[in-house]
This record gives C-alpha cells, sequence and structure tokens, in this order.
C-alpha cells in the first residue's frame, strides 16, 4: 500500500504533482477574478517561488547536484522578493487612499 508513495518520494515525482496542483489553483483562483490578466500577474510570483522550492524538493530526493538546487533556491528568493515588493506596494497604496 505504501510502495507507490514511496516511490513517489524517491524519485522525486511528488514535486511534480504537487507543482501541477499548485499552477492549477493559481489559474483556477485568477480565473475567478473580475480581472484574471491582473489576478495571475499577482499571483504568478508566488507561485513561481513555491514551484522552485517544489522542484529543488523533489531533485534533493533524487540526489542531484548541488549546482541544480542552488539554482533552484535562488530563483525562489528572487521570485519570493519579486511577490514581496507586489504586496507591499498594495498595501502602501492601500494606505495613501484611507488617509487621503
Amino acid at each position: 500500500m505504501t510502495a507507490p508513495l514511496v516511490f513517489l518520494f524517491t524519485s522525486g515525482w511528488i514535486s511534480a504533482v504537487a507543482i501541477a496542483i499548485l499552477w492549477t489553483i493559481t489559474l483556477v483562483v485568477a480565473g475567478r477574478s473580475p480581472e484574471p490578466r491582473v489576478a495571475i500577474a499577482n499571483l504568478a510570483p508566488n507561485a513561481i517561488s513555491g514551484s522552485a522550492l517544489l522542484a529543488a524538493f523533489g531533485l534533493a530526493m533524487r540526489q542531484t547536484q548541488v549546482v541544480w538546487l542552488a539554482l533552484l533556491l535562488a530563483v525562489s528568493l528572487v521570485a519570493f522578493l519579486i511577490d514581496l515588493r507586489i504586496r507591499l506596494a498594495d498595501q502602501a497604496s492601500g494606505l495613501r487612499r484611507r488617509t487621503d
């Protein structure tokens, strides 16, 4: 019963499954928004960051070269910083509107 689950983890395929679920949810949420293009632009950095982390996890489970893990972690960090900048800019604009 647990053999397929062990295979998913040791082969790294669990990351591919998780990435597919992550992007499916991201696209569904963006699609339900009144402005889907804006929503996907705002959600994409977060999804990219998560995808890079999940891919790094999958490659680590397969004991791949450290260079690939470092590259994916760097991509995740950059995407996270972009996401953070978008969120902070949205909060700052909201604060300005309330104080006017």
